[in-house]
Parts: C-alpha cells; sequence; structure tokens
C-alpha cells in the first residue's frame, strides 16, 4: 500500500486518495509562487525594453503575473479543484490585508530597501541605469544599487501601483502561505498522517528568520522559505517523476538566485545534491539532465535576468559580488567604518568555528551593548525573551532553545543510524538531507549569523522528520520531542516579534497623529529610516527632508518606533 501511494504522480491522482487530497495543497500553492517569478520576470523584460514603472505599467504586469500564476499549475494537473483559484485569490487578499496594517521598522528595511523600491517605483531603470535613482533624502546606497532585485521588483510593482508602502512587504507572507500549502501537501502524500505533516509544515515553515522578517522589506527569511519549497518540489519531482513539482522547484530556483548574493553558492550546493542523488538512483543519462534542466534556469536567472545587478557588477567592479567582493570591496564584517562593522565584540579574535559554535550555544543576544554569556541548553532569561524578536539577531538567533534542540537532534540522528529497527529509506534520505543542509551552513563564512544561514533550522527539522518516519514508538517520540521543542521555540520567537513590531509601529502611528493634529509643516531628518518621510507624506502631512546640520529648532523630536532598540532622526516644525 505505501509503495503505491510512494509512487503516484499528480497526474494520476484521482487513483489515489492521499495524491489527491495533497495536489489541492499544491493546485493552491503554487500560483503563490508563480505569481511574484512571473512578475520579476515581466518587470525585468520591462525595463530591459526600456520601460519604466508606471501606474499602467505595474497594473498590466501584476494582472498578467496573476492570472499566469493561477493558470500554470493546471496545465500539469488532471484532477482540478476549480475553487482553487478563489482560494488562492483569498489568500493574496488576506496577506494584503494583514501587511497593510504593519509598518515595517526595521533599520534596513527603512533604509536601503526602501531606497532600492523607491527608486524602482519612482521610474528608475537599473537595467540601462540612464538616470539617477530617485530619493528621499540621503544619496541612494551602493546597496540599493547593486544587490540583486527579485523582492526589490514585486514591492515597487505594488507602490507603482497605488499600494499603500506597508503592503510593499506582502512577499513574506505569500511565499510563506505557499512553502506552508506545498509541504504539508508533500508530506501527507510521502506517508505521513495528517497530524504528523501539520506538525512538521509547521516546524519547517515557521522559521525563527521568517517570524522576525515577516513584516519587513528584510529578504533573509524569504530565503529561507524558497530553499525549503525548493528542497521540497524536487524531492516530489525525484520520487513522483512530478512535473509540477519540478517546475515549482525552478521557479523558486529563478527567484532566490535574485533575492541575495549568498543564494548563489547554497544553491550550488543544493543542486548539486540533487544531481548527485538522481546519479545513484537512476544513473548518468537522468543526472545529465537533471543538471542540464537545474543550469538553465539558473543561467538565465543569473546571466539574464540577473544582468542588472550580476552582470553590470562584474563589468564595471570585476566581480559580480560587488560592492561585497572586486574592485574597492567594502569590508561590512569588520570594516573600520563603525556602522559597517557587523561583529560583535566578543566574537572578535575567533576563529570561523569558534564564533559559530559561540553564537550557537550564546544567549539570544542582540551582540551589542552588555557582553553576551554563553548559557546551558535549553535555558532562558527574561532578557533573552524580549532579544529574541529582533530581526537582525547575532548571536544564538534561532531563538533561545536552538542550542538544546540542536544537541538533541544530533543524538537523535546517531541512534536512528545506529540502531537498525529504526531505519528506513525514507529516515535515511531525510537524514541526508539534513546533512546537506549542515554542510551548506558550515561552508559559509558568517555562519554565527543566523539570518546569514537560514537553512540552518532545516537540520533539526528533517532530523525530526527522519525519526518520525521511522517504523518504531520510540524515534517516533524522539521526533515528536524534537518537532515540539522547535515549535514552542517558534512561538517565543513569533511573540516576541510581533510585540515589538505592534510596539514600535503603534509608536510611530501616534507620532504621526499627533502631527497632523497640529496642522504644521515638518522639517525632517530621517537618518537611516528614508521610508518613514514616505509615510508621513502618505498621512497626506506636509514633510521637507533637511540634513542633519539645517535642523535648527531648540528641541528637536526623534522619530518614534526609529528601529530594533535604535533611536534617530529629527522632527522640527518648518520655520517659515
Amino acid at each position: 500500500m505505501i509503495a503505491r501511494l510512494l509512487h503516484s504522480p499528480f497526474d494520476h491522482a484521482s487513483d489515489d486518495p492521499r495524491a489527491a487530497q495533497s495536489v489541492v495543497l499544491w493546485e493552491i500553492g503554487t500560483p503563490l509562487v508563480f505569481f511574484p517569478v512571473l512578475a520579476f520576470i515581466l518587470t525585468t523584460l520591462w525595463f530591459t525594453v526600456g520601460g519604466t514603472l508606471s501606474a499602467p505599467a505595474a497594473w498590466v504586469i501584476l494582472g498578467a503575473s496573476l492570472a499566469g500564476g493561477l493558470f500554470l499549475p493546471r496545465l500539469f494537473l488532471s484532477g482540478r479543484w476549480r475553487f482553487a483559484p478563489l482560494a488562492t485569490l483569498g489568500l493574496i487578499i488576506a496577506a494584503l490585508i494583514v501587511t497593510g496594517l504593519v509598518h515595517d521598522t526595521s533599520i534596513d528595511g527603512q533604509h536601503y530597501h526602501f531606497q532600492a523600491i523607491y527608486a524602482l517605483a519612482e521610474g528608475w531603470n537599473p537595467v540601462h541605469g540612464n538616470a539617477e535613482p530617485p530619493v528621499i533624502g540621503d544619496p541612494i546606497t551602493l546597496w540599493a544599487v547593486h544587490y540583486p532585485r527579485g523582492g526589490w521588483d514585486f514591492a515597487a510593482l505594488l507602490m507603482a501601483a497605488g499600494l499603500p508602502l506597508a503592503m510593499g512587504k506582502v512577499l513574506n507572507l505569500l511565499v510563506l502561505f505557499a512553502g506552508a500549502a506545498l509541504m504539508a501537501g508533500a508530506l501527507f502524500r510521502a506517508g505521513f498522517s495528517w497530524l504528523f505533516a501539520v506538525l512538521l509544515t509547521g516546524v519547517a515553515a515557521l522559521n525563527p528568520i521568517v517570524l522576525s522578517q515577516l513584516f519587513t522589506a528584510m529578504n533573509d527569511g524569504l530565503l529561507g522559505l524558497c530553499i525549503l519549497i525548493f528542497t521540497a518540489s524536487m524531492v516530489m519531482w525525484a520520487r513522483y517523476d512530478d512535473k509540477l513539482a519540478l517546475v515549482t522547484g525552478l521557479a523558486t530556483l529563478v527567484l532566490a538566485l535574485n533575492l541575495k548574493f549568498s543564494a548563489i553558492p547554497v544553491f550550488v550546493i543544493f543542486c548539486a545534491f540533487a544531481c548527485a542523488g538522481i546519479f545513484f538512483q537512476r544513473g548518468l543519462r537522468p543526472a545529465a539532465g537533471l543538471a542540464a534542466t537545474l543550469f538553465a534556469p539558473a543561467f538565465v536567472a543569473v546571466v539574464l535576468l540577473g544582468w542588472s545587478p550580476y552582470m553590470q557588477n562584474f563589468l564595471d567592479h570585476g566581480h559580480i559580488f560587488h560592492p561585497i567582493m572586486g574592485q574597492n570591496a567594502v569590508d561590512i564584517m569588520s570594516g573600520d567604518v563603525p556602522a559597517l562593522n557587523n561583529t560583535p565584540e566578543v566574537l572578535e579574535g575567533m576563529s570561523a568555528a569558534e564564533r559559530f559554535f559561540y553564537s550557537l550555544f550564546s544567549e539570544t543576544h542582540s551582540g551589542y551593548a552588555a557582553i553576551p554569556q554563553l548559557k546551558f541548553p535549553f535555558s532562558i532569561s527574561p532578557q533573552e525573551l524580549r532579544a529574541a524578536g529582533g530581526v537582525d539577531v547575532r548571536l544564538s538567533g534561532f531563538g533561545p532553545f536552538f542550542s538544546g534542540i540542536f544537541l538533541l537532534a544530533i543524538a537523535g540522528a546517531a541512534a536512528l543510524i545506529i540502531r537498525p529497527r529504526w531505519r528506513s529509506r525514507a529516515t535515511l534520505w531525510l537524514l541526508l538531507i539534513s546533512a546537506v543542509m549542515m554542510f551548506s551552513v558550515i561552508v559559509m563564512p558568517q555562519n554565527w549569523w543566523a539570518r546569514y544561514v537560514p537553512q540552518f533550522w532545516f537540520v533539526p527539522a528533517g532530523i525530526a522528520a527522519a525519526a518520525l518516519a521511522a517504523n518504531h514508538r520510540a524515534a517516533q517520540i524522539l521526533g515528536g520531542t524534537i518537532a515540539a521543542a522547535m515549535l514552542l521555540n517558534a512561538m517565543i520567537v513569533g511573540a516576541a516579534g510581533f510585540w515589538l513590531t505592534a510596539k514600535r509601529g503603534a509608536e510611530a502611528n501616534a507620532q504621526i497623529t499627533a502631527m497632523t493634529a497640529a496642522g504644521e509643516a515638518y522639517c525632517v531628518y530621517p537618518d537611516m529610516v528614508q521610508s518613514r518621510i514616505y509615510l508621513m507624506r502618505e498621512a497626506g502631512l506636509d514633510i521637507r527632508y533637511q540634513p542633519a546640520e539645517a535642523i535648527t529648532c531648540a528641541e528637536p523630536q526623534e522619530i518614534a518606533g526609529y528601529g530594533p532598540d535604535r533611536f534617530g532622526g529629527a522632527i522640527c516644525a518648518c520655520q517659515e
């Protein structure tokens, strides 16, 4: 029975109740991936022919992308659920509404992410670069010009179409919905009960990096979700020869490679592993075919769709990862400029391995102010409860219990390997996937910083899944324990993050309300939160940018809810 379930492709879902139920989730979830990917592709093509993002262009691209995203999965499915497009549209609308209620109060999101999104929405064409990018306040940063733009293009489309600034960060929530739907469908179809499938989906999708950045323009959690979807899709394709899963994986690859520089080396590892797995399962010819299938969209994503910035960076500055590498590289980890020195003082002088293990076993800490301390696994302090919700936690960034979870998972993996009665083919494959995830973490140079390696979360998650897939009750209890601890840890991070985000958002709203009641024109120096000027103008305020030295009133206001544990900016009533 299990063998029959595990070899029923979606094209014959009607022959298999499990596959038929699973396909509904995939039919709902896959358009949430295809929609932003198509939007990125069409936007890039529009820029390539010299276009800019006016409101009509934005609406045409969004409409065409949404229609294509809803239609594309139906090309691969024989058993279609007629209400699937309505369910997908409902999730998109819900995501827009929820996202629109919450302001982005992260420093990076309000600074260079906003600069890039605003410039694109205001008519900047980065492919041709025939005009200076429009800005609010200070000149545009290197990061906004030279970093990949997959997420920024989607946000800029929404802004150019006239939607509120807050809705521009909806991509994180859309891909979270997609990842949850696809993961649950894949796990159930693979033989897990609905209870275990839902449990493991919650564990995998509710990555602390995802939760802490959910209502920001930051994209580390988004990259983690892309890794999750790509992995699930490739496993589904390899196991069931599922064409929809393969197309979903390739689409996710295109998006991921245009989110962050680090996506390229990480996905090289995952693609190489996928090809190796097919080689050992099916031989050289199928593995070579998969390699070509993966290389083609990767080439298009980086060289053609990613011409700006990847190829422009290479041609102009000698490296596709400029300004981090190549000519006149900027050291953002230990540079001489304090604002660019991102390495906590406690890690200075340590080797790469020492930094990794210190961060893993440290208390959850921002990395600044007080010196963090090492702690016993599974212990927690009140200070950690608040620190856990930060969008950019430097030390122990996966939450207060992660060090204990990791040790428990390693012990569980060892038990699964040495006990023959606990092992199964599925268990070994899940352990192998966890090992590949761990390898991709180890080779990253800044792996002490959690948001730089969001895939680290999937190491204990994969081990928990392997234990739950074992044909032994003790192993399943172990897997359930790991999964439960991970969910508790994620709830702590999520609750702290949502509280801090709501608190800072309320402060920002209160300040804007008070300024509106005063009815004056305001001169504002935003410092690193340029998006706040846009937000104030959205509320109908008369806001005039001023450099810091031009703010002349005796007691300027600071910008409320400026950022996580940071203060800055200045507001004065303009003196006519």
